[in-house]
């Protein structure tokens, strides 16, 4: 399967119990994801700081952003991936925003560091979606479905890789896996000579808490199953 096997992106917060976004659909595919060459910034490694940036993020649907709350724990369904996607001030932030209790992929979103605030300047918001770095390009995978085919089961799965030009992701390749036959093979598909829709979106302060914040003041919806 290669590159079409969902990467197994790092995984900040996302409890085993809980409703989260979304109730259904499959979780990712574990595979060994080849870490970054870039050193991850500290939010990174803060799903709650990383859940307050998307909130705060105008661009972002409202759906997630009213949606995006802690599992059981007090954990957020964040999942991130870093590296030097789009050459700005600092690693780019790939954020995954799943479910809690499966890890299904609600969003991904590309956030560019510029003057010390990140910027949002990718997203797709098309469940199945998830997200990561390879080889220093954006992937993005979708998993596909029949009419008919039960959530766990996807008959294939999209590969879509960006690369940064002219201030905006463009693809530069595209390939499908079909599940339903006996050996999946992957086929190369046109791509898109349109770049990627760039969100209208403020730059953003990472406005990493201090050590002795506590998760649960994110709102009363904190824990929730």
């Amino acid at each position: 399967m290669g590159a079409l096997t969902c990467a197994c992106v790092v995984v900040t917060g996302c409890g085993t119990t809980g409703t989260g976004v979304r109730r259904e659909g499959p979780a990712p595919s574990p595979t060994v994801k080849r870490p970054s060459t870039a050193m991850a910034p500290a939010i990174a490694r803060d799903p709650q700081a990383l859940a307050t940036m998307v909130r705060r993020d105008s661009s972002v649907s409202q759906d997630v952003r009213e949606d995006l709350t802690p599992c059981a724990g007090n954990t957020y369904p964040m999942a991130t991936d870093t590296g030097d996607l789009t050459e700005g001030d600092g690693p780019d932030l790939v954020v995954n925003v799943t479910t809690c209790g499966d890890g299904l992929g609600v969003a991904a979103y590309v956030y560019r560091m510029v003057n010390g605030k990140y910027q949002n300047v990718f997203a797709d918001e098309r469940p199945p979606v998830y997200g990561s770095v390879e080889d220093g390009q954006l992937q993005i995978i979708h998993e596909v479905y029949k009419v008919d085919d039960p959530v766990t089961f996807p008959t294939g799965q999209e590969s879509v890789l960006y690369a940064w030009r002219g201030g905006r992701f463009v693809q530069v390749s595209r390939s499908y896996a079909g599940f339903d036959a006996p050996t999946p093979t992957v086929r190369p598909e046109p791509t898109s000579t349109d770049p990627a829709p760039r969100p209208d979106s403020d730059p953003l302060d990472p406005d990493l808490p201090s050590a002795s914040a506590s998760p649960s003041a994110a709102g009363p919806a904190a824990g929730r199953r």
